[in-house]
């Protein structure tokens, strides 16, 4: 059963040529579009808390009053940006979670890179950048059912036309910390030529849709995990990382990146040369 509830008829009318140009496989039932949220995320986790019956959903924003990074502090959300959320429902265990960021990560690189003429990179573990510097990030929230997966919440947040200027006095407003590089906008690094949102929106419901399925395919797992290594690799000709162990911080050189999406380190900091650190990946649930 399709169900829209947007707040404009534009929002309505973009919802209506998506879902029409989709066939009955298209895996999204319920389509939010708002002019103003607190959360796309927290709606989408209010929907699967308040629902008995699960129906994949897509909840976007025009503007959050109080979105969501990984480490949980508010995230600048101005209008002209992409904020949203996809609700989904999974048959994945705990330890494979890690596939879904990956997909996201590798869909949201070749949409960008699709719409304009942008080379992305990848900044462990979930950040997307454009010439050094980040310009959308990736958060999942799942429900566990014993070592099963059986809804995951994928949060994304892109700078596409957001003012840059505006966006960094938000930022600065909310005392929020820009770890070790700088943020930008599509607009910004596209010669201040913008690109469409919905036109984006619209090419990646498409392909995640197509996608998401196969995650459970150990060879299409395979293929994702290693266009992510790639990139994580590649990442460290332009970025320098620095890793936290135990409240201790450090200039690190990964090493190596592991099937879960957890690394080897080399502390560059440290007097002995061979001195490697393992850092978990954030994606494993398995010991939860």
């Amino acid at each position: 059963m399709i169900k829209i509830l947007c707040s404009d008829k534009d929002k309505f009318r973009f919802i209506s040529n998506l879902v029409t140009s989709s066939d009955d496989s298209f895996i999204f039932k319920h389509f939010f579009y708002f002019d103003s949220i607190k959360s796309t995320q927290d709606f989408a986790y209010e929907l699967l808390k308040d629902s008995d019956d699960f129906y994949a959903s897509v909840i976007i924003s025009d503007f959050q009053t109080g979105g969501k990074g990984r480490k949980g502090p508010n995230w600048a959300s101005p209008i002209g940006g992409i904020w949203m959320s996809l609700a989904l429902e999974t048959n994945l265990k705990t330890h494979e979670l890690f596939r879904i960021l990956i997909l996201v990560t590798r869909l949201l690189c070749q949409s960008l890179e699709s719409h304009t003429k942008l080379k992305t990179m990848v900044k462990w573990p979930n950040d997307i950048l454009v010439n050094g510097k980040k310009v959308a990030g990736i958060l999942l929230d799942a429900e566990v059912e014993g070592d099963s997966i059986k809804q995951v919440i994928v949060g994304i947040g892109i700078n596409s036309n957001n003012d840059l200027d505006s966006t960094k006095l938000l930022i600065k407003d909310k005392n929020i910390e820009v770890y070790d590089y700088d943020i930008t906008t599509i607009k910004y690094e596209n010669q201040n030529i913008g690109i469409s949102n919905h036109d984006f929106i619209h090419f990646f419901l498409k392909r995640i849709n197509d996608a998401f399925p196969k995650l459970k395919s150990s060879v299409f797992a395979e293929e994702l995990t290693a266009y992510y290594k790639i990139k994580i690799m590649e990442s460290q000709k332009h970025l320098k990382y620095r890793f936290s162990i135990g409240g201790n911080k450090f200039r690190g050189e990964i090493i190596k990146v592991y099937n879960d999406g957890s690394l080897l380190v080399k502390n560059l900091e440290s007097n002995h040369y061979d001195d490697l650190i393992k850092i978990n990946s954030a994606y494993d649930l398995s010991n939860l």
